[in-house]
């Protein structure tokens, strides 16, 4: 997905939520939709679809299937314009808020549970680090089963946010599942090209 210097918090949208009401509330709003890529599994690629903003802007719909959600972000190089539309985004549609997605985490039981619901905490994390978040991503990294291990992992990339680059490297200096192990020296490289 081509985003610009800033860019606002994945708005993670709810079931409720339909094309329909997503392209109705573009319009409203005067965006110019710019056209779709179609998913492509073969080579790891979702579905997306763009539309140009006024000001500069772009938005962009993402049918994430590595998370199984579908999300909306904005961006552009106004970072404040970027936080203003995204806020606009917020209160139409029914997404999930982070305090939501929080709940979800702290209700959730079974580990497949707890995986998903990790899994979207890092994707709609908000654009700094926030320690109710960071938290609960840490306990995540900290749980016995190896699943949740791993999404807390796929979460820390999915926010970007720098904090994670020390638990990151505790857990693979540690981690006894391949996979994981895996996921994590990926994450650090990541992270680190992203914040060099």
């Amino acid at each position: 997905m081509a985003v610009g210097p800033h860019t606002g918090r994945r708005l993670i949208l709810r079931d409720s939520v339909d094309n329909a009401g997503i392209r109705a509330f573009a319009g409203a709003e005067g965006w110019t939709y710019r056209g779709d890529i179609e998913r492509d599994p073969a080579n790891h690629a979702f579905y997306e679809a763009k539309w140009s903003l006024p000001g500069g802007l772009s938005a962009h719909f993402v049918a994430d299937e590595f998370i199984d959600a579908r999300y909306l972000v904005v961006s552009g190089d106004d970072g404040a314009r970027v936080r203003e539309v995204s806020a606009r985004v917020e209160a139409a549609l029914d997404v999930w808020s982070v305090e939501d997605l929080e709940t979800e985490f702290d209700v959730c039981v079974y580990p497949f549970e707890q995986a998903r619901s990790v899994l979207l905490l890092g994707a709609g994390s908000p654009e700094r680090a926030v320690d109710s978040v960071v938290m609960r991503v840490l306990e995540a990294l900290r749980h016995k089963d190896p699943r949740v291990r791993r999404a807390a992992v796929q979460a820390m990339v999915y926010a970007e946010w720098p904090e994670y680059r020390q638990p990151l490297a505790e857990l693979a200096a540690h981690e006894a599942d391949p996979e994981v192990l895996r996921e994590a020296e990926i994450a650090l490289r990541v992270l680190a090209e992203r914040h060099e």
